[in-house]
C-alpha cells in the first residue's frame, strides 16, 4: 500500500472536509494517508517545494504550482461573505503604517492590495500570530482570516473593511480563498479523488459527533459556537464543486493577479 501525504490547515473547514478520510471512513483503494497540519502560508511554501501529494493552497498561489499540481473541483473554500477582514486595534486605520498579513502568497494578501491599490508596508506572520500581535499591540493593524472573524469584536478590535466584500462588488464573483491540488505525477485520476472528497464531506455531515470532536482537537478557537459557525460559513456548495461560478472566480483572480504583477 502506497502512502499519500496530505497538507491541510488545522482550521475547522479543512478538518471537516477531510474528516471521513482522516478517520478512515472514506478510503482510496491502494493508498494510506498521512496528514500534515500547517498554516496556509506554510502549505503554500511546502507545495511550491512539492512536499505533498495532495494539498490545500491559496488560490493566489495556484500559478506558482500549476506545472506540477492539478486543481481539484472539490474541497475548496469559496463563497460570499467569507472574505478576510482588515482590522485595527486603534480608533483609526492608517494606510501609511505597517499592516500585518498572514503570508505573502495568500489570497488575503492579494485582496489587501486589490482593496488599497497603493504601496503597502507589509509584515508577514502566520495567521494566528497576526491576531495575537494585534491583541498585544493595540496600535497594530492587520488582515485576519478563518475563525477570528467571529471573535474580533469581543476582543476589542475594530473592522476597517471586509476585503471580500470589496472583491464581490468589483467582480461580482464569490471569493476564491483556497483549493485542493493533486500532484500530477501520481497515477491517480483527479475525478476519483474529487468524488472521494465529496464522500468525505457527506460522511462528516452525517456523523456530527465524531467530526466535531476531530475539528475541536485542531481548532484555533475552542468555543463550540465559533467552530460550528466557521464550518457553516466555509463548507458550502463550492466545497462539493467549484461549478462554473467558482471556476470563473478563480480565473478572474488569476487574471487580476497577472495584471497587477505586470504593472509593477
Amino acid at each position: 500500500m502506497k502512502n499519500l501525504s496530505i497538507g491541510i490547515s488545522p482550521c475547522p473547514n479543512d478538518v471537516f472536509i477531510f474528516a471521513g478520510m482522516i478517520l478512515g471512513e472514506v478510503t482510496l483503494d491502494g493508498y494510506s494517508l498521512s496528514v500534515d497540519y500547517q498554516d496556509v502560508e506554510t502549505l503554500n511554501h511546502n507545495t511550491e517545494q512539492v512536499q505533498y501529494d495532495i494539498a490545500k493552497i491559496s488560490y493566489a498561489n495556484l500559478s506558482y504550482v500549476s506545472e506540477r499540481y492539478t486543481l481539484l473541483d472539490s474541497g475548496g473554500a469559496l463563497g460570499r461573505g467569507v472574505g478576510p477582514l482588515l482590522l485595527t486595534g486603534g480608533a483609526k486605520f492608517d494606510p501609511e503604517c505597517e499592516i500585518l498579513v498572514p503570508g505573502e502568497r495568500t489570497t488575503a494578501n492579494f485582496l489587501l492590495g486589490f482593496y488599497l491599490d497603493r504601496p503597502i508596508k507589509r509584515r508577514y506572520l502566520p495567521f494566528d500570530e497576526v491576531y495575537a500581535a494585534m491583541l498585544q499591540n493595540r496600535e497594530a493593524q492587520g488582515v485576519v482570516i478563518h475563525e477570528k472573524r467571529f471573535t474580533y469584536a469581543q476582543d476589542g478590535l475594530h473592522l476597517v473593511t471586509d476585503l471580500g466584500d470589496h472583491w464581490e462588488k468589483k467582480t461580482g464573483c464569490p471569493i476564491p480563498l483556497g483549493g485542493i491540488v493533486l500532484k500530477k505525477s501520481l497515477e491517480i485520476d483527479p475525478t476519483l479523488l474529487e468524488e472521494k472528497i465529496r464522500e468525505s464531506i457527506r460522511w462528516a455531515e452525517a456523523h456530527d459527533a465524531e467530526t466535531f470532536a476531530l475539528c475541536r482537537e485542531y481548532a484555533q478557537d475552542m468555543d463550540e459556537n465559533v467552530i460550528r459557525a466557521h464550518i457553516g460559513l466555509y463548507v458550502n456548495e463550492f466545497s462539493l464543486s467549484l461549478g462554473e461560478e467558482g471556476q470563473r472566480a478563480v480565473s478572474i483572480l488569476r487574471e487580476r493577479m497577472a495584471a497587477l504583477q505586470s504593472s509593477t
